[in-house]
């Protein structure tokens, strides 16, 4: 039904559950009117199985309405046989089971799927659904197939290995992520559509019987981001090894000029020493 519109498909929901239930009503009513006892509860299975599927919620009540008509229908038409309305009354009950039954598993399903479709909607980064047990994608939102550079239907049911190289690393990931109960995180490089690798985190954020829902985060601009901090703190490291060098050399040729002007100092001290008796006795008679 993938392909009708919404309200055609809920009118062909409502027709198929209609006719299923005029079937087995008009069968009951057949059957009871010939005499023929043993077949006619069977008829009564068609359409509680297709209320569970397509109205699971609402799926016990119509149950309960659909076996109050059938039990009705034998007490009324059976002649009060006894045998019968103890088989009836039997298969009353399994009606009444068996739509609890099928309609909670479906409901848990159905509120499964719902919690995923939220998360998927509701989150700012990729999401990519995997199965677990054939590790294939299962659906991914509208960021992760962008960055991927396909469409979201290219890669619905398509086995993971279409965007992933090292399955047996995304496989322990899911090993991994059911035991420690959504801890887990996996790096691993993506393969685009155009053949381009991305580097991605992956991280769990639901787990489900048949479904594990991942967060999955571009890493690849963070990656270039730290190549550039890095690059910049080696850039400074070295700037501030050129600067300590060029200190180092003024310092030392600052030592080497002091040295030099208290050698000359002494030098011309020296000298004057020298020159001074000289020039006391030239003055003396």
């Amino acid at each position: 039904m993938g392909g009708l519109s919404w309200d055609r498909e809920k009118v062909l929901r409502l027709l198929i559950v209609a006719i299923a239930s005029a079937s087995a009503i008009f069968g009951t009513v057949f059957s009871l009117a010939h005499g023929v006892s043993a077949v006619f509860a069977f008829l009564y299975l068609l359409p509680i199985i297709c209320a569970v599927y397509f109205y699971p919620k609402r799926a016990v009540l119509f149950t309960l309405g659909l076996s109050l008509v059938f039990i009705g229908l034998v007490y009324f038409l059976g002649g009060l046989d006894h045998t019968l309305i103890a088989i009836s009354t039997a298969w009353f009950a399994i009606f009444v089971t068996l739509a609890v039954v099928a309609s909670s598993y479906a409901n848990g399903i159905v509120e499964e799927k719902a919690r995923i479709l939220s998360i998927m909607e509701n989150t700012l980064d990729g999401i990519c659904c995997i199965d677990p047990a054939t590790l294939t994608i299962r659906t991914v939102n509208q960021k992760c197939a962008q960055a991927l550079l396909f469409s979201r239907n290219e890669l619905k049911d398509e086995p993971v290995d279409r965007i992933l190289a090292d399955t047996e690393t995304l496989r322990r990931f899911m090993d991994e992520a059911r035991e420690k109960k959504g801890s887990a995180r996996c790096e691993c490089l993506l393969r685009q559509k155009d053949g381009g690798l991305i580097r991605s985190v992956w991280t769990p954020l639901y787990i489900g019987k048949g479904a594990v829902l991942c967060s999955v985060v571009d890493m690849t601009n963070a990656t270039v981001a730290d190549e550039e901090i890095r690059q910049t703190l080696e850039d400074l490291e070295r700037q501030v090894r050129e600067r300590t060098a060029r200190l180092e050399q003024m310092n030392e040729d600052l030592k080497r000029e002091i040295i030099e002007r208290r050698r000359i100092g002494e030098v011309l001290l020296s000298k004057k020493d020298t020159d001074e008796p000289g020039k006391d006795g030239g003055k003396r008679p």
